[in-house]
């Protein structure tokens, strides 16, 4: 590498590690929830809220620069009591665009929606690309579901997926040796076949969980009675006009008619303000600095170089393309140890 590359490198990996540190900066000095878009103060209207990705059960933050990382329950949760608790916010739209992820978060933000909902502050979903599973869970919690016609959606149903290496390791000459103390501490092992007991254990688990699920869609989805529910509850996805027919949803449309609708059922004026709740400022959505932060992290300068250090030698290997797939692959990887409402 000549003199002048290396040097056009270190200058562009001090920039960018100068500009983190003036984005955390300036955030820090942004007053407590300003970051937010929610409309408090500023006269009534209607919080639009994401739930974007994977749902899980994790904080936000947990991207390379602390920005959030799929639908987290956690930070949804928040958002949904500072909502019901905020008098200028009347109702509420879900933008949902998630194919499920972990049951018990799911569950989280449905009792966080009822909530938000039994405050008198009507809740209505605007599904997206996909509402499945834990996507569906909780829609069926809001006041009203709109769906595209092309929306996939449904699928109320719990798996639980283990891989088995036992025969591929026999034939490597792998051998796994595991110590517990508890019969079925080791229940779901990969390196041996799973016993009868241990199936049935964990399928009467699975059964709960679905039973919770149906629980759940009984109680938000009115137009439904419980044996409507059952009839649906076989994992199967719909399209939007499937849905719609079966009632799974209310009524085929998009964000705008989903706007519209909140607005109604609060009893807002036809253009009171529509406005995305928990929107931090350009820094925060680039660096994830929180503006409620009122401490800068000594070792802030030594983490982000060595993350930008960590990237640049990933790409070296595999290229930039190859590191997002990696990526994908790793974070989806730890889905399979948890159990997943999809």
């Amino acid at each position: 590498m000549s003199k002048n590359l290396m040097r056009a490198a270190v200058t562009f990996m001090i920039v960018l590690v100068l500009i983190a540190v003036v984005g955390k900066l300036l955030a820090l000095q942004l007053p407590q929830g300003s970051g937010s878009s929610s409309g408090g103060g500023y006269g009534e209207s209607v919080a639009l809220l994401n739930i974007e990705g994977v749902i899980t059960g994790d904080s936000a933050g947990s991207g390379p620069f602390g920005a959030a990382v799929g639908a987290s329950s956690v930070d949804l949760c928040n958002k949904l009591y500072e909502i019901r608790d905020d008098d200028s916010i009347r109702a509420v739209v879900l933008r949902i665009n998630s194919p499920g992820g972990s049951a018990a978060a799911s569950d989280e933000i449905f009792r966080a929606v009822r909530a938000v909902s039994k405050a008198d502050k009507p809740v209505v979903a605007s599904m997206g690309d996909v509402a499945a599973s834990g996507g569906y869970y909780i829609a069926a919690a809001c006041d009203y579901i709109y769906a595209n016609p092309a929306t996939l959606t449904g699928s109320i149903g719990v798996v639980f997926e283990l891989i088995n290496w036992d025969e591929a390791a026999g034939k490597l000459g792998i051998r796994s040796e595991t110590l517990h103390a508890g019969q079925y501490k080791d229940i779901g092992s990969p390196w041996r076949e799973m016993q009868p007991d241990e199936r049935a254990a964990m399928e009467a688990m699975l059964k709960q969980v679905h039973e919770q699920f149906i629980r759940a869609v009984d109680e938000g989805r009115q137009p439904l009675d419980e044996a409507g529910v059952r009839k649906l509850a076989t994992g199967m996805i719909y399209n939007g006009e499937d849905a719609a027919a079966n009632g799974l949803v209310d009524s085929l449309g998009g964000l705008q008619e989903a706007k519209v609708k909140a607005r109604a059922l609060a009893k807002l004026d036809a253009d009171a303000p529509v406005e995305e709740y928990g929107v931090g400022s350009f820094w925060d959505v680039m660096f994830g600095a929180s503006a409620s932060s009122r401490q800068l992290d000594p070792a802030l300068l030594g983490e982000l170089g060595a993350v930008l250090a960590a990237r640049q030698a990933l790409e070296s290997r595999y290229g930039s393309a190859g590191l997002g797939t990696l990526s994908r692959g790793l974070y989806l990887n730890t889905l399979l140890r948890d159990l997943v409402v999809r």
